[in-house]
């Protein structure tokens, strides 16, 4: 496996992008550690992650297939083409960690369950049996 470049190159799945396979991999592997402080980091690196997820939401009503972790949190870029929304791993990542951490999560914002248009409660609200 190549190693990724810790500055920016301009490439898609270069730093400082971030990406939600790349993110579930990390904290699953983090998370099958028999060490609670190994346990914890994996904890962390989720929360960061549905932090930066929610926060693009909140500002932009879209999930982006990958996030510029330099920049506040904003659509990644670089690569062949233009960020997408709505991308189906991003997603996947999100509820897959919203169901295993639910209960520890935050989104850092003590409003968040009053916006309409907030990431956690549609993604809570989409678990919910039809």
């Amino acid at each position: 496996m190549e190693s990724q470049p810790l500055w920016n190159t301009g490439q898609q799945w270069d730093f400082p992008n971030a990406w939600a396979p790349l993110q579930d991999l990390v904290i699953r592997g983090l998370a099958k550690s028999p060490s609670p402080r190994t346990q914890e980091v994996a904890f962390q690196l989720a929360q960061n992650w549905i932090r930066t997820n929610f926060d693009v939401y909140s500002r932009k009503s879209a999930m982006y297939e990958k996030y510029d972790i330099n920049n506040g949190g904003q659509p990644g870029g670089g690569g062949e083409y233009e960020v997408q929304e709505g991308f189906g791993w991003t997603n996947g990542v999100a509820l897959m960690l919203l169901d295993r951490y639910g209960d520890r999560l935050s989104s850092g914002a003590q409003t968040a369950f009053l916006m309409p248009h907030c990431l956690a409660a549609a993604l809570l609200l989409s678990l919910l049996p039809h």
